[in-house]
């Protein structure tokens, strides 16, 4: 019977052809080594499949795969594939162009069995790629005091990146990543809806990722221009808000929607495609009221010929 590890690594890689090694590097050179590393290449159109390869040549705990082509193109489909093709007993995601201190593993998985937890989360810090500088915390908050819940979370009161989640695999079998969304707030919504259900987990005051940050960064490419930002923000309020449904947090959804009807403003001003418009209304009306829906059409239309009116679809906050 095959050895089943306890932790699976679930890598979507995507020209990092430059990258990739340092990434894989990291991961073997853990002092925790029970793990699979299952790397779902995105089509990429340079190199990086070749070096995948030939990592799985040297260990065998790495696994390759390239994501089929009937999967929806994005870091999403490749997690989500990823996980089914996965065997162990813990999840943990990673970024191809980040890093793991040597202890990474250890202390996560030590921490999570220790305590008898569903899921951990280390802690981060920003790496300048050119000159290996290191720089701020991608979320500096006071981890002591931080209570993790899904409010908090969605409200930014306590939060982090994908690399420093180590999880159980049962909570987060039912829990795939939402395929439509293809920006950097994918991980966000994820976490939002996993927070929903009844675990435990604690913050781990220890940075143990490297974060890098450089030109080609995805969080770098989303923040080019207003139009570009006000779209990323109003799909991922409005995916989140109808991923709460399931659960009906009525609070966070209308939370949710007031966001989404916020940026879906400032896109009209600027005579840009809204988002999700119509489905979006009708959850609006489910969520508040039919007349509330109405104000927010004609909130947009007003926004497009007059360059104002977010007055009338201004909504109560959490």
């Amino acid at each position: 019977m095959p050895n089943i590890p306890k932790i699976a690594i679930i890598i979507p890689v995507y020209n990092r052809e430059s990258l990739l090694s340092f990434t894989l590097n990291s991961i073997i050179n853990q002092s925790f080594v029970d793990w699979e590393c299952i790397l779902v290449d995105d089509r990429s159109t340079d190199d990086s499949f070749t070096i995948m390869e030939s990592y799985q040549k040297k260990d065998n705990r790495i696994k390759v795969y390239k994501r089929p082509l009937e999967l929806k193109k994005g870091a999403n489909a490749c997690r989500n594939f990823g996980f089914k093709k996965s065997s162990a007993s813990h999840i943990k995601w990673f970024d191809s162009d980040d890093i793991m201190l040597p202890n990474h593993l250890e202390l996560a998985y030590g921490t999570l069995e220790a305590h008898q937890l569903d899921f951990v989360v280390t802690d981060t810090v920003n790496f300048d790629h050119e000159d290996g500088k290191m720089l701020e915390k991608p979320y500096d908050f006071n981890r002591n005091k931080a209570v993790i819940t899904a409010r908090n979370y969605a409200l930014s009161h306590v939060c982090w990146i994908t690399d420093d989640f180590l999880g159980k695999r049962e909570i987060v079998a039912n829990i795939a990543f939402n395929e439509n969304i293809t920006t950097d707030g994918d991980e966000y919504n994820f976490f939002v809806r996993m927070l929903h259900l009844p675990i435990n987990g604690v913050l781990i005051n220890e940075v143990v990722t490297l974060r890098r940050i450089h030109t080609n960064s995805l969080s770098m490419q989303n923040g080019e221009n207003s139009v570009n930002y006000f779209t990323k923000i109003a799909n991922v309020k409005y995916q989140t808000a109808q991923d709460l449904v399931l659960y009906n947090n009525k609070k966070l959804i209308r939370w949710f929607l007031s966001g989404y009807i916020r940026y879906s403003f400032d896109l009209a001003k600027e005579k840009e495609k809204i988002p999700f418009c119509k489905p979006a209304f009708k959850l609006i009306c489910r969520y508040y009221s039919f007349w509330k829906g109405l104000a927010f059409i004609v909130s947009l239309g007003t926004a497009k010929y007059f360059g104002k009116g977010y007055s009338i679809s201004k909504y109560a906050r959490i």
